[in-house]
């Protein structure tokens, strides 16, 4: 990959991949740290990667780093106690806030491949080959992905019915 190659590759894919990042950690910052880091390896890496996969790869090492990341801090606060998140059912919660909700309950492949296919339009073959997944599989994971976010939608929605009632 050239230099144009690779900066044109920026200026087209950089903000897909922010907001990518920006949707696994919810975090500004750290999103730009992800995205940064992504493109520092592409560019290290560019002799052994093709233009066709680099966003297949810029999306692994941005995820990869996100888990890391997370596994490290996970292991820096175990000496502390860290508060779950509950989720509070009120009268105002719009259908937004439920899906937050939900999306939030999802394992991290499960996001991520919801974000791939429905967010991002990916066909299931480029998701395979982020995720290294055949297409099969990935059809089988956003399947279970999508009835788990059904289930807690209609689990939620319930807790705000029975929350509205009681009021």
């Amino acid at each position: 990959m050239t230099r144009l190659e690779y900066n044109r590759l920026i200026d087209s894919f950089s903000d897909r991949l922010f907001r990518y990042a920006l949707k696994l950690t919810r975090e500004h910052n750290w999103s730009q740290d992800l995205v940064q880091e992504g493109l520092a390896k592409l560019w290290i890496h560019r002799a052994k990667v093709t233009l066709d996969h680099a966003p297949a790869f810029l999306y692994k090492v941005v995820y990869n780093k996100m888990i890391d990341d997370t596994r490290k801090n996970k292991r820096t606060q175990l000496s502390g106690v860290v508060p779950e998140k509950s989720i509070q059912a009120s009268a105002a919660l719009e259908h937004k806030d439920i899906l937050e909700q939900a999306f939030g309950q999802l394992d991290d492949k499960q996001k991520q491949i919801i974000m791939l296919r429905d967010w991002q339009g990916y066909s299931y073959k480029e998701i395979g080959e982020i995720l290294d997944y055949n297409e099969s599989l990935v059809k089988v994971h956003l399947f279970r992905a999508r009835k788990k976010m059904r289930a807690i939608i209609n689990q939620l929605n319930t807790i705000q019915t029975s929350y509205n009632e009681n009021q």
